[in-house]
């Protein structure tokens, strides 16, 4: 990130403004240049939000959790892509020509977004999830309404309590103006409206509209939202490849709003087939990266034989305080931090293919009642053991990957393409491309179980793995 400059703005009049404020003419401002995007202009909510407490601490959150063992630049953080992710909604909220009230709201929304993320962003959420039962769109929610306070979060050390405290993250956004609930309600759902059958307008050319204002939300969380064209670009940069490059300025040009639901013009198709290629491949190729999950599998293990107490407190830490803090803890937690620490990292012994768990075949039917039944951790746990004993493993060394419950909750939009196009009328995307109908029949992974374990008894675990697995 790069250096930040304060300026006063002493710019024109914003046309966009329902009367002059003579006084917005000396707001500060600061100007962030940010390696992606250029320049961002922070101002208003936006400007005393990226210094309160609740933003600094995503500085210290990596946004691609473990990648950085496999992509060596991949060390930026949920904080850069907040500020990203709020250029960007900003960036379509004036290309809809949307009120400046709204632009305010889902640009704030946007630099909030990622508020609750623990330690290493998804890695660990869903251990998380099923443990302390901590979903991070619940809790970002809850620390834009005040329901946490800055002071009183999961994550503040008590210590620091003579720092200076500025306002907390509702104060602010009421203080613009803004009310927090509709903010909260831009990240998590709760709080926009959902459309009734009393809504309904009357239909065109046989598709049915409501009168919502279903856009705002859906430029935070959509098929295409400022999120994703975000990290796309973003990660793309950090990891050093090149299939998230995307046509930004083609796809925030062609979105329109018609009926309350933000849509894409048919001039944009091909930026927005390029965008759903883009988005594809780099799940296939870094954020499903079979080693990266290796290395997210072992952060994962090592949580699960920490005691409920310990894992609350992981869950408040910073990713720099995690790897030193298993340490402490001895048996599998501090070897697998170790492993992780001097990337020492478990090998693939035996896949099974996603393909293999397609059709009506009776292999392919056992294929997935077996991937099935290791959905369930008490079952997964067991088979692990059993293949560490027989193999002669140390404990919590065999770990078995199965990715789709994870998949479900972290990265619930991997095969959206639902978004609308609008020529004569508006369609969805995939009844006129059939390039977004292929995508949506690719598999973001291209395994549905992986079993690893030490490189030194690879032979033996596959060997026993096929075993017990039985022939697919």
């Amino acid at each position: 990130m790069g250096e930040i400059t304060v300026f006063h703005n002493t710019g024109p009049y914003d046309s966009h403004k329902s009367s002059f404020d003579p006084l917005s003419l000396m707001r500060e401002f600061k100007i962030i240049n940010d390696p992606v995007h250029g320049t961002i202009k922070l101002s208003g909510a936006l400007l005393e939000l990226a210094s309160t407490p609740e933003m600094n601490r995503l500085s210290q959150i990596r946004q691609l959790g473990l990648a950085y063992l496999v992509f060596p630049g991949a060390h930026h953080t949920r904080f850069e892509h907040s500020l990203g992710t709020s250029h960007i909604a900003g960036m379509l909220a004036k290309a809809l020509e949307l009120p400046l009230e709204e632009v305010s709201l889902v640009s704030t929304a946007g630099a909030l977004h990622d508020l609750g993320h623990g330690p290493f962003s998804h890695t660990m959420e869903k251990l998380f999830h099923d443990r302390l039962g901590k979903e991070h769109m619940e809790l970002t929610k809850d620390l834009i309404t005040g329901r946490i306070g800055p002071y009183d979060a999961w994550w503040w050390d008590k210590d620091w309590k003579d720092l200076e405290r500025g306002r907390s993250v509702p104060e602010i956004l009421e203080a613009e103006g803004l009310d927090p609930g509709r903010v909260a309600g831009l990240v998590c759902r709760e709080g926009s409206s959902s459309p009734t059958v009393a809504e309904r307008l009357p239909v065109e050319d046989g598709q049915a509209f409501f009168s919502d204002k279903d856009y705002l939300y859906q430029i935070i969380h959509g098929a295409v939202d400022a999120d994703q064209l975000d990290f796309l670009l973003r990660d793309s940069h950090y990891t050093g490849v090149a299939y998230g490059i995307i046509d930004l300025d083609r796809i925030v040009q062609t979105s329109i709003v018609h009926h309350g639901e933000l849509m894409v013009h048919r001039r944009g198709l091909s930026a927005l087939e390029g965008m759903l290629v883009a988005r594809s491949l780099m799940y296939s190729s870094v954020y499903f990266h079979r080693t990266a999950r290796i290395a997210e599998g072992m952060l994962c293990r090592a949580g699960e034989y920490l005691s409920d107490g310990a894992l609350e407190q992981v869950w408040g830490m910073a990713d720099g305080e995690v790897l030193r803090f298993m340490r402490e803890q001895g048996g599998v937690p501090s070897r697998m931090a170790a492993r992780l620490r001097f990337r020492k990292l478990l090998k693939s012994a035996h896949t099974v293919n996603s393909e293999d768990a397609v059709g009506d075949s009776e292999a392919a039917q056992r294929t997935r009642e077996l991937v099935s039944g290791l959905t369930d951790d008490r079952e997964r746990s067991r088979l692990e053991a059993e293949i560490c004993r027989k193999a002669d493993v140390p404990e919590g060394e065999v770990i078995i990957d199965v990715p789709d419950p994870s998949l479900a909750l972290s990265e619930p939009r991997l095969r959206r393409t639902d978004i609308k196009v609008m020529g004569d009328r508006p369609v969805p995307l995939h009844t006129i491309s059939t390039l977004a109908r292929a995508l949506q029949r690719r598999p973001g992974i291209h395994y549905c179980l992986m079993v690893s374990c030490p490189e030194r008894n690879r032979t033996d675990v596959e060997g026993i793995s096929r075993s017990l697995l039985g022939p697919l």
